[in-house]
C-alpha cells in the first residue's frame, strides 16, 4: 500500500509528524487518567496510530499552523483540539453510519458498536475540557479565551453538522438526493459538510487572533483546505454511491448520472433506486462501475479539485512542488479506491 513516506524527505513535515505524536500521546495519558475507577481500560496505542499514514491530515494542519507563525504552546493547544475534533466527527459518522471506525480501543466488548462510539464522544469531550484547563493554567491562554474556545470548539464543525442532519431528516423523502444538479451538490451541500469542516482547524486562530483571514498567506491556506475537503467528499462519493442511495444521501455521482446525458446510466440509476430491499446496493462500494462515463467524469471533478487545492496550499507556503503534488494525489486516489486515477486523467497543472 502506497504511503506518504515522501513528505518526510522535509524538515517541516518530519517536525509536524513529532508534534502529532507527541499530541496523541498527550491525549492517550489523559484519556487513561480520566477513565481510571470507570471500569473501561484504555488499551496502548496501536503503533500504526503514530505513523504517517494514519495522521497526514493532521501533519498538513501541524505544517500550516507553522507556516503561519502560531507560537508554539498555542500551536501545540490547536493541534490537540484538531485530534478532538477528529475524534468527535468519526464518533458521530460511526452513529450516523451503523459502523465503528475505532477511536479509542478499550476492553469493552467489539459488538458494542453504538455505545464504544457514545463513549468516544463522552471521552474526547472530558480530554478536550482537562487539556484546555491545562493550557490556560500555563498561560497559553486567557480564561476569556478560553471561554471562546468552549464556543469554537462547537461552531467550527457546525455547519457540518447542520448539513448531516439535513440529510438524516430528509431520508424519509421518496426523491431525496436528486433534487440538485452536481454544481449545486458542490456549493450546497459537499462544502458545509467536508470543505469547511477541512477548515475548521484554522478557525480558533482566526477566532483569537493568531492568524488573519485576509492576509495572503492565510487566504490560501482557507480556500485550499476548502477545497481539499470538497475533492475528498467528491472520491468519498464515488466508493459510496450505494450506500448513498440507500440512505437517500446527496451524492456527486449520483447526481452526475441523474442530471447527465446517457440515458443508458440514467435508467439504471432510476431502477437502484427504486429496488427493494437496498442492503445489496448500500454493502457495494464497487457499484459504480455499472456508470463508467459517469464515474469518470465524477473521478476528473474530484482530481481537479485537489490539484487546484494543493496548488493554493503551494501558494501559502507548504513545499508542495508539481512533482509532489502528484505524489500526494496519486496516493490520495489510491487510498480511496483509485490506483490507476492518475494514469487516465491527467491533472491539469
Amino acid at each position: 500500500m502506497p504511503e506518504f513516506d515522501f513528505l518526510l524527505e522535509l524538515d517541516l513535515f518530519r517536525r509536524s509528524l513529532g508534534e502529532q505524536q507527541a499530541v496523541v500521546r498527550r491525549f492517550w495519558e489523559e484519556g487513561v487518567r480520566l477513565l481510571a475507577g470507570s471500569g473501561i481500560r484504555l488499551n496502548p496505542i496501536p503503533k500504526r496510530w503514530l505513523g504517517l499514514r494514519h495522521n497526514y491530515f493532521s501533519v498538513l494542519f501541524i505544517a500550516i499552523f507553522e507556516l503561519l507563525e502560531i507560537p508554539f504552546e498555542r500551536r501545540r493547544f490547536y493541534a490537540r483540539l484538531n485530534h478532538c475534533y477528529r475524534t468527535w466527527v468519526t464518533a458521530c459518522d460511526n452513529l450516523l453510519d451503523d459502523e465503528l471506525k475505532e477511536l479509542f480501543p478499550t476492553d469493552l466488548p467489539q459488538e458494542a458498536r453504538i455505545f464504544k462510539s457514545v463513549h468516544s464522544l463522552l471521552l474526547a469531550d472530558r480530554i478536550f475540557f482537562a487539556l484546555l484547563q491545562e493550557a490556560v493554567a500555563a498561560g497559553s491562554f486567557t480564561p476569556q479565551e478560553a471561554d471562546r474556545l468552549l464556543n469554537i470548539s462547537l461552531t467550527a464543525i457546525s455547519a457540518s453538522g447542520r448539513e448531516e442532519a439535513m440529510e438524516e431528516a430528509a431520508a424519509s423523502n421518496p426523491g431525496a438526493g436528486m433534487d440538485l444538479t452536481p454544481d449545486e451538490i458542490l456549493g450546497e451541500i459537499h462544502r458545509p459538510k467536508t470543505g469547511q469542516l477541512f477548515t475548521a482547524p484554522l478557525q480558533a486562530p482566526l477566532a483569537l487572533g493568531d492568524i488573519h483571514g485576509d492576509h495572503p498567506r492565510a487566504k490560501a491556506f482557507l480556500e485550499g483546505l476548502e477545497q481539499f475537503g470538497i475533492g475528498c467528499q467528491v472520491l468519498d462519493d464515488i466508493s459510496d454511491l450505494g450506500a448513498d442511495l440507500a440512505a437517500k444521501k446527496y451524492n456527486y455521482l449520483a447526481a452526475a448520472i441523474h442530471h447527465g446525458e446517457s440515458a443508458t446510466e440514467k435508467s439504471a440509476l432510476a431502477a437502484l433506486i427504486r429496488a427493494e430491499p437496498r442492503e445489496d446496493i448500500a454493502a457495494d462500494s464497487g457499484l459504480y462501475r455499472r456508470f463508467p462515463k459517469a464515474a469518470k467524469a465524477t473521478l476528473r471533478v474530484a482530481i481537479d479539485r485537489l490539484d487546484a487545492a494543493l496548488v493554493r496550499l503551494a501558494d501559502g507556503g507548504l513545499p508542495l512542488g508539481k512533482t509532489r503534488r502528484r505524489l500526494f494525489m496519486g496516493i490520495l486516489t489510491t487510498l480511496y479506491g483509485h490506483p490507476n486515477a492518475l494514469l487516465h486523467i491527467r491533472p491539469r497543472t
